[in-house]
């Protein structure tokens, strides 16, 4: 039975409705890529800058992780793949909350410095990707 608090009924209904949302999302991908070519458009930042984005890499490494080739997935956009861990974890952090104490306000916590931490990596992932060795490596 659901409690009456609010917050527990959104927990509860996100962590039913998170595996249809990305079964049908890998559908998409899987289907789109063969069917849409233009759904898959290139990186505007990269067309304008000649830069690698944040997230250049992630539409590959998606579909990459969708036909079971992490090795491929990890070389388009490592930073991507620790983000999808990351949601794994909160996603089975949420789970084990909602059967484990049913009746508790779930909370996500996150402090400022774990927000300046995750910036300061993810400028400094950006800056990274962009020298030569790494594209002399990876590319």
């Amino acid at each position: 039975m659901l409690s009456r608090d609010k917050s527990y009924r959104s927990a509860f209904v996100l962590a039913v409705a998170v595996p249809f949302v990305c079964a049908a999302a890998a559908a998409l991908v899987l289907w789109g890529r063969e069917s849409f070519g233009i759904f898959f458009f290139p990186c505007s930042i990269k067309r304008i800058t000649g830069f690698n984005c944040l997230s250049c890499g992630a539409t590959r490494s998606t579909f990459a992780l969708l036909h079971g080739d992490i090795a491929a997935a990890i070389y388009y956009n490592p930073l991507y793949i620790a983000f999808l861990g990351w949601l794994v974890y909160l996603y089975v952090r949420l789970v084990i909350s909602l059967i484990v104490r049913p009746y508790r306000k779930y909370v996500l916590r996150l402090d400022w410095k774990w927000a300046a931490a995750v910036t300061l990596l993810l400028a400094a992932f950006t800056i990274i990707r962009n020298l030569s060795f790494y594209q002399a490596i990876f590319y």
